[in-house]
């Protein structure tokens, strides 16, 4: 069961609930990016980066990272010394949001037509929802330094077609490396 939820909430993780993609970086100011031609990705234990027992979601990650790159003139090696290594993470986390307090009046009156009354309700809405956190590390070779980041942050929903999955993947893909390498 727990493989199954978690399948679900990767593959949905690009499904927005209620807002936008909301995208953000950070990156050494001193490091000059314009050196930068040739990556690739970089070496972990699972290799899985963070989309653990799921080679779906992590084919289409990896496809959306590799042709934004491509699409920048960034050449793909396979060799350990490319100018940098790429990497990403996925994260879901189970947030609340509360609405504040609401209020309603209604007026009636019973079936036998004798009866009137008013009634008066407070309160708030609590709703839990899920969001998803994707980071794309560009690091440096050298010292394995962490020279870029890319953070995107949505809501996401449990039910997703695989062509909708790709979309978001996509296009949240794009959103992240539109700011890579930073304007200075």
């Amino acid at each position: 069961m727990p493989k199954r939820l978690l399948f679900i909430c990767l593959v949905s993780i690009f499904l927005q609930a209620c807002s936008g993609i909301t995208v953000s970086q950070d990156y050494e100011k001193e490091y000059n990016f314009s050196g930068l031609k040739t990556f690739a990705w970089k070496p972990n234990e699972d290799n899985g980066y963070g989309v653990k027992d799921n080679d779906l979601v992590d084919k289409r990650i990896r496809t959306a990272i590799e042709n934004n790159l491509s699409a920048k003139s960034y050449r793909q090696l396979d060799s350990s010394t490319p100018d940098f290594f790429v990497s990403y993470h996925l994260t879901i986390e189970q947030k609340i949001t509360s609405s504040g307090v609401t209020g309603g009046v209604s007026v009636g009156r019973s079936s036998y037509g004798r009866y009137g009354g008013v009634g008066m309700s407070t309160g708030s809405q609590v709703r839990a929802y899920d969001q998803g956190t994707l980071l794309i590390d560009v690091t440096i070779p050298l010292g394995d330094q962490l020279v870029w980041r890319g953070i995107s942050t949505q809501s996401v929903s449990e039910h997703s077609s695989p062509d909708e999955s790709t979309v978001r993947i996509n296009e949240t893909v794009e959103k992240i490396l539109a700011q890579f390498p930073p304007k200075k």
